[in-house]
């Protein structure tokens, strides 16, 4: 799907949890050394040092409601200015009602229509393809689009399950559950003015990589695998073969931009989205050494803490297990 832009970001919001937990910590946790894998690897070979995860007594909503009051703080607006709310993540508080309907409550926008989605990592930035879509077409001025994400869930459980295995292959497919952490992170979206905002945005998936990341909640307990060598090459190479078509579509090029935010997995891959998109090092900042990868609140966490500049040609490459990517061009 190809898409032309009618919305900009106008505000961005984000919230990291207190509780900093290390990827040594979690390696002794696992007992990695039973596995043959010292303590320090995870550290080594992903790049991620550590990360945050919340408490037991907060929920989804509540971290989306933290980084979506940030955001409206940001773009300087009331909260019944908000014409709609997405929310984005990969779980929600309960099957009904949906999550933004929880969110508008807290937050006061009691003139937003209200709406989950989700798509795993990507999930946020295929809210704002929504977003910009209800922007296009009159439906809505003003989009709040939020997640709160606890992967630590996740983390939790599988060491639980591994303290119960010896088996190295086992422990391979469950290692990627150490290396998310917890947060929240939201945009406010809002109609474009003059040659700023969204240039291009354009997805793809390829469900027959569906099986190289999963989580399922079953009587046992979580059902997971990461085999992420192969996703992260999966990853890399669909936006390869995109990212000359994008360019293309946007009129720019590599010299053109002025920050590249993309998926945090890792260290590895990391330098390969950047090497795609022919960027330095210097020109995409990382969120992964200190919060490892924050899922669907990985851009607006990344853009909080990393801003960009008034002017700024700013490229997004997302990424979400499935296999689903996106390429999105903006003009802030």
């Amino acid at each position: 799907m190809n898409t032309i832009g009618f919305s900009t970001i106008s505000g961005v919001g984000a919230y990291l949890p207190t509780k900093v937990v290390t990827s040594e910590e979690l390696m002794h946790d696992a007992d990695s050394r039973k596995f043959g894998v010292p303590e320090t690897f995870l550290a080594r070979a992903s790049g991620i040092k550590e990360r945050r995860f919340s408490q037991s007594t907060e929920s989804f909503s509540d971290l989306a409601v933290l980084a979506s009051n940030t955001a409206i703080l940001d773009a300087a607006l009331d909260p019944l200015d908000i014409d709609m709310i997405l929310f984005c993540g990969i779980d929600r508080d309960c099957p009904e009602p949906s999550t933004a309907h929880i969110i508008q409550k807290e937050i006061g926008a009691h003139n937003a229509e209200c709406l989950d989605i989700s798509n795993a990592c990507l999930g946020i930035l295929n809210g704002l393809s929504v977003a910009n879509a209800y922007i296009g077409v009159g439906s809505a001025e003003v989009v709040l689009i939020c997640t709160g994400e606890k992967p630590s869930i996740v983390t939790y459980d599988i060491l639980r399950q591994l303290k119960k295995t010896s088996d190295k292959k086992v422990f391979r497919a469950l290692l990627g559950a150490l290396t998310v952490g917890d947060a929240g992170g939201a945009f406010i979206v809002s109609k474009k003015q003059n040659d700023s905002g969204c240039k291009y945005l354009t997805f793809k998936s390829e469900g027959q990589y569906s099986d190289l990341c999963y989580y399922k909640h079953t009587p046992s307990g979580i059902e997971f695998q990461m085999l992420m060598e192969k996703i992260s090459g999966k990853m890399v190479s669909l936006h390869e073969r995109e990212i000359k078509k994008t360019y293309q579509k946007l009129n720019w090029d590599s010299n053109s931009v002025g920050k590249l935010y993309c998926h945090q997995v890792g260290a590895g891959p990391h330098a390969k989205m950047a090497s795609i998109a022919n960027q330095p090092l210097i020109k995409v900042p990382i969120t992964y050494e200190n919060y490892g990868n924050l899922t669907s609140a990985t851009f607006p966490v990344n853009m909080a803490l990393h801003p960009p500049k008034k002017g700024d040609k700013v490229l997004l490459l997302g990424a979400g297990s499935g296999l689903s990517i996106c390429q999105i061009g903006i003009q802030f």
